[in-house]
């Protein structure tokens, strides 16, 4: 569905009302970027009728912004939810959530393998501020039995894993966290709505680094919360506050982005499966990580849920952190850069990316294999992928 140009007008949040929009911009097939700080007001009286509510409209960027707005209905329609808020990046979504939902003497509960700096944040500085912060070491829902009795206000937890691709039950979290009173926050970045809609399998919130696969480009940071019309509206409010608002030329590029998503994570997705098949079956691999394979421990819920396995894997080497520094240093199509998602492929040894200031042994005690390579599939062609793996391999 694409907008029409009056839907390019309208909110359904309070934030995001305010001043006249120029009337030639409703013959724009994109959504026009309305690159501004302010909107302006034709006469006190018109200013006087925004304020009582009597019109819809624009006010000032950090309250609303008619570009950002329809990229969030966009994402809006993607995940079957009744209203989405957009954010300057991943982190601002994430952090944003547990601000809201979280205060003193509250538990969160992260479950298993989860991205680090969500982990850093909830020990940095929700712990800071009293909250109850408990970290599983396990991604399936059976590991909650460890949780001690007593109310719990939100459990988080990222579908798929990053970056062994764990797929936890979202039923049975959704299950969980309503027999102990907490809200449930899906982290679905890796799989994004064209594969995976968590709110249809009971999750309260849905969380997204935009960046990444919603994106899709390597060219914009952006973070996206989905949900109901009632807290999306406070988190609204709250971002207003905060300041951490999403700009109209990268909510633009985002659009873009997600107008293409389904096809790239499907064409993504095929490739995927088809390169973890064939490392599955090479001397030099100790094990791959993929929900796609049967050998993945949660193939089954995979399948269940999610409509195609995703376009990121992750493997690990027999010869351990060298051989993983050679396969970088060997591949020629990826190339050895931070994220996922877009439409180049990407390859790095994720020990050393994401956990240099930690070292290899601090990495495995957080619990990433030090000859861990993980590897986001672009749009090249399968041929060339599995062959230049095919090349680097052998030099290691």
């Amino acid at each position: 569905m694409i907008d029409t140009p009056k839907d390019q007008q309208k909110t359904t949040s309070p934030a995001a009302k305010g001043g006249s929009i120029n009337p030639h911009a409703e013959s724009s097939l994109p959504p026009p970027i309305f690159q501004t700080a302010t909107f302006t007001f034709g006469s006190a009286a018109e200013l006087a009728a925004f304020h009582g509510g009597e019109n819809d409209g624009y006010f000032y960027s950090r309250y609303g912004n008619p570009t950002v707005a329809a990229a969030a209905r966009r994402l809006s329609r993607l995940e079957g939810a009744e209203a989405s808020i957009l954010y300057a990046s991943g982190m601002a979504a994430v952090s944003s959530a547990f601000l809201a939902l979280l205060g003193s003497g509250a538990r969160l509960v992260l479950l298993g393998e989860t991205y680090r700096h969500t982990k850093d944040f909830a020990e940095s500085v929700l712990a800071r501020y009293g909250v109850i912060v408990e970290i599983l070491e396990d991604n399936s829902p059976e590991a909650l039995d460890s949780i001690p009795e007593g109310p719990v206000r939100v459990l988080f937890s990222e579908v798929p894993s990053n970056p062994t691709m764990r797929v936890p039950d979202i039923v049975r979290l959704a299950e969980w966290s309503k027999s102990r009173g907490a809200k449930l926050i899906v982290d679905a970045t890796i799989a994004s709505p064209a594969l995976l809609r968590p709110l249809e399998h009971g999750a309260d919130l849905v969380v997204h680094s935009a960046t990444k696969f919603l994106g899709g480009h390597n060219d914009l940071l952006a973070g996206a919360i989905s949900g109901s019309q009632p807290f999306i509206d406070a988190l609204a409010e709250q971002q207003a506050l905060l300041g951490d608002v999403l700009s109209p030329q990268t909510a633009f590029l985002l659009d873009r982005g997600m107008k293409t998503l389904n096809i790239r994570v499907e064409r993504q997705s095929e490739t995927a499966l088809r390169l973890a098949e064939f490392l599955s079956g090479l001397k030099q691999v100790k094990k791959v990580h993929y929900p796609g394979l049967e050998s993945h421990p949660d193939h089954e819920t995979a399948k269940k849920m999610m409509t195609a396995f995703g376009g990121m894997l992750s493997f690990e080497l027999n010869g351990g952190p060298e051989a993983a520094d050679q396969l970088v240093d060997a591949l020629k199509v990826p190339v050895l850069a931070a994220g996922f998602g877009g439409t180049e492929s990407q390859a790095e040894h994720h020990a050393r990316m994401a956990y240099a200031d930690l070292g290899l042994i601090g990495a495995q005690e957080r619990g990433v294999t030090p000859g861990l390579i993980r590897y986001s599939v672009g749009l090249e062609d399968f041929d060339a992928l599995r062959d230049d793996l095919t090349d680097g391999l052998k030099k290691i």
